[in-house]
């Protein structure tokens, strides 16, 4: 092949290039240009030593659930569930009127048997606050926890009924 061949194909490959990145930018922003989702919370019950649930999951931005349930769950495995719209958003009103800086570290009991509760509280993607509940602690942060708590065992139960079989 000539020099003048090699130049050719490298002219139509360039051309080529700068043809496709306009529609390469596009494909990368999508549509409607979708937030990255980011970790919102992440709540985690710990085993003890009767039946207690044992579980944890990641709330992102977007609602999206991250689930790992492991014992005395509706639902021991790995899932992907979402609040909806009204949950999310009650979700995020309800850890703006928690305060979580305020929060102590930990709470915790002279027992060995009883569970933890982590609630780990990000903003912008990043961790800001992380509370290690077992025993005592403000009645705000019982109540969002029972409240997430219920809601989360809620849509695992609902996951593991939709995964059994149909007849």
């Amino acid at each position: 092949m000539t020099n003048t061949g090699m130049g050719m194909d490298s002219l139509l490959l360039k051309l080529g290039l700068l043809l496709a990145l306009p529609l390469l930018v596009a494909c990368a922003a999508g549509p409607a240009q979708q937030q990255v989702a980011l970790p919102l919370l992440h709540f985690q019950k710990t085993p003890c030593l009767g039946r207690c649930p044992s579980y944890e999951a990641t709330v992102y931005t977007n609602g999206q659930i991250r689930y790992k349930g492991y014992e005395h769950t509706a639902l021991s495995d790995t899932a992907t569930m979402v609040f909806g719209k009204a949950d999310l958003d009650a979700l995020k009103t309800e850890l703006e009127a928690l305060q979580a800086m305020p929060l102590q570290d930990a709470y915790l009991t002279q027992w060995s048997d009883m569970p933890s509760t982590y609630t780990t509280f990000y903003q912008n993607g990043k961790e800001t606050k992380r509370v290690k509940h077992q025993e005592g602690g403000p009645e705000a942060l019982l109540q969002f926890q029972e409240k997430l708590h219920q809601k989360l065992m809620q849509l695992a139960e609902a996951e593991a009924q939709r995964r059994l079989p149909r007849y």
